[in-house]
């Protein structure tokens, strides 16, 4: 390393030295060119003492001061053409040697300083790379998270999910069955459909349609898990809120008939459109909904009653769109709700305390904000407020 090092550094050095004997000769030369030249010229050698040192660094610059010096006094002190110094031209040599002298030191303070600035710029840089890969390694850890999160919640609903299905599916079936009832003596006799002949023919339509719907639905609700337990890049889309609510609400609905929680919804119609990822979204959305149900577990059925608001407000003074998610559940506590969204803090005996810490995360990564309020009443609100997006007038 050190070998490597005094070869990179030794050509640099003596080019340095190289520009320095240049630089002095190259004076030397306009110097005699001018015939008419009253005095020394001072100025000429301090520039090239002053090129030097930029160039060549503060050796070189050294070497072109010695050498500008002995220049100085050969050609333009008295006795010239001597390297003797006569006693009345000491204080000029010594003026010039002084100002060279601070040429160089003012030089070679720039240089070094440039040096430095340069060097803090590469490590600027280099901090700079290495924050924005921290972050996108951060970015892909939150997403993963988010994923498994998403997955868990997906779990924990799966006897909705199987109910939301499977209910469609019976009606399919009945329905086929029907028709094939319907058509069953078609075969016997030719010509005709069903017992009843072409009367026949409106029941079936009615059954094939009932099939058609039921399938849709049951296709609907494969679409919805699907879109939530699949990993995707974080995709940002002009989005209305009152889908997304729409989408989350009906995942949970078998969940919160299960449970005989009655969800009410009041949705501003002037609720703003958002620039967000749908997927994350509805995530955020789905886990506040399955806490407030799970904080009515011990609540008498009658008052299990989730309410879900969207309305429009502002931010900082902007227009923002609010979703409040109100539960008449045990409510929380005042040390509860400083540590509510910090990570692995869960007020459940059986959870990870990950749903808030995340959902928190994606809201803010959306510009918007997720905090909690107590009611005035029994339970708690959970508000999410996000910026509009776009051209909410359309």
């Amino acid at each position: 390393m050190g070998k490597a090092k005094a070869v990179r550094t030794g050509p640099r050095a003596m080019l340095g030295y190289a520009v320095g004997l240049l630089s002095v000769t190259a004076t030397l030369l306009v110097a005699q060119l001018q015939f008419n030249l009253q005095a020394a010229p001072v100025s000429l050698f301090l520039c090239a003492i002053m090129f030097t040192a930029w160039i060549g660094g503060l050796k070189a610059g050294v070497l072109a001061t010695v050498l500008s010096l002995l220049s100085f006094k050969y050609y333009f002190l008295a006795p010239v053409h001597s390297l003797a110094v006569d006693s009345a031209e000491i204080p000029r040599l010594a003026v010039f040697a002084l100002a060279a002298v601070f040429v160089l030191a003012i030089t070679g303070a720039q240089k070094r300083s440039e040096e430095k600035l340069r060097q803090t710029a590469r490590e600027l840089q280099t901090n700079i790379e290495d924050l924005n890969r921290t972050q996108h390694e951060l970015h892909k850890a939150q997403a993963e998270l988010a994923h498994m999160t998403r997955l868990t919640t997906m779990g924990e609903l799966t006897a909705s999910i199987a109910h939301e299905v499977n209910q469609p599916l019976t009606a399919v079936v009945n329905n086929a069955n029907a028709c094939i009832s319907l058509l069953e003596p078609a075969s016997n006799r030719p010509g005709e459909v069903g017992p009843d002949g072409a009367s026949n023919l409106e029941d079936i339509r009615e059954a094939l349609g009932e099939i058609r719907d039921d399938a849709e639905r049951a296709s609907a609700v494969v679409g919805r898990v699907r879109q939530l337990a699949k990993r995707a890049p974080v995709e940002k889309s002009l989005l209305d809120l009152k889908d997304v609510v729409k989408d989350v609400l009906a995942l949970a609905r078998y969940e919160s008939v299960a449970r005989r929680v009655t969800i009410r919804t009041d949705l501003s119609q002037e609720l703003p459109r958002v620039s967000g990822d749908r997927v994350q979204l509805q995530q955020v959305l789905l886990n506040l909904v399955m806490n407030g149900m799970d904080a009515m577990n011990s609540v008498p059925e009658e008052k299990r009653i989730l309410l879900v608001v969207g309305k429009q407000t502002a931010a900082a003074g902007t227009p923002a769109a609010l979703l409040c998610v109100q539960d008449a559940g045990i409510g929380l506590k005042a040390e509860e709700m400083d540590r509510l969204f910090e990570a692995f803090y869960t007020t459940k005996p059986d959870g990870m305390g990950m749903g808030l810490a995340i959902s928190r995360s994606i809201i803010e990564a959306h510009g918007g904000r997720l905090w909690a309020e107590p009611n005035s009443g029994p339970g708690a609100t959970f508000l999410i407020s996000l910026p509009a997006g776009g051209d909410n007038n359309s």
